[in-house]
């Protein structure tokens, strides 16, 4: 019995020597100190462990939404119709993309400092992206449970509503601004999770169960040796 499949070294090695490669590379190329980098964040600023912990937490439920949708589109690599993997596959991307830019501050700081891209223009593209995607696969978004999927997309929006419009009043509200539009934006990642992972399950039942059926059904038609007699 093998102990690791090469496969499997590969996947895993490749990309963390990598990730550790591009470290090294940065601190050469960026004079950026390596502590900076490897270290935990909270260890590196001196603050309370806990502060950022509601972004914290959003943002391992967009790792959980993205890796429960990557492993269904692994499982479903090789069944029949398409139309369920290529869904799965976009819904996983989008929840990377949505991972990455929460993350890394990308739409905030990354893209206008060192790409010249507005946070307009990158919000756009973002909204243009996501209604492709609801477009594209609307029969089966229609043939899932979408309502905690609205639910997402309307609390999302209301944060961006909130950061957009009280942004003029914060003065007046406070920290309860950030309680309003963090909140909203919690509770729209809260159930962008809880639909990809429980339409995860409920597409590799259905599509799997179905490939199963269509297998069997093809073993018991297929005639055998003993059920044909000679006339």
């Amino acid at each position: 019995m093998k102990t690791i499949s090469t496969q499997q070294l590969l996947v895993t090695f490749i990309p963390t020597i990598s990730i550790l490669f591009g470290i090294a590379l940065a601190s050469l190329l960026f004079q950026v100190k390596i502590p900076g980098m490897t270290r935990d964040v909270t260890a590196i600023a001196g603050v309370n462990p806990l502060s950022g912990v509601l972004s914290n937490l959003g943002i391992l439920l967009w790792c959980a939404a993205a890796s429960i949708c990557g492993f269904a589109v692994y499982t479903l690599r090789n069944v029949k119709p398409r139309d369920t993997f290529w869904f799965l596959l976009s819904s996983s991307l989008l929840s990377t993309y949505l991972l990455l830019d929460d993350f890394f501050l990308f739409h905030e700081v990354l893209a206008p400092r060192y790409l010249g891209l507005s946070e307009k223009f990158v919000i756009v593209a973002l909204g243009i992206a996501v209604s492709t995607h609801l477009i594209a696969f609307r029969r089966i978004i229609l043939r899932t449970n979408f309502g905690a999927l609205l639910l997402a997309l309307g609390f999302l929006a209301t944060s961006l509503v909130i950061d957009i419009i009280l942004g003029l009043w914060s003065w007046r509200l406070g920290h309860w601004t950030f309680f309003l539009e963090d909140g909203a934006k919690w509770l729209g990642i809260a159930f962008w999770c809880s639909y990809h992972v429980h339409t995860s399950h409920q597409l590799l039942a259905s599509t799997l169960g179905l490939a199963n059926e269509a297998i069997s059904g093809a073993r018991y038609d297929r005639p055998t040796a003993r059920s044909v007699r000679p006339q």
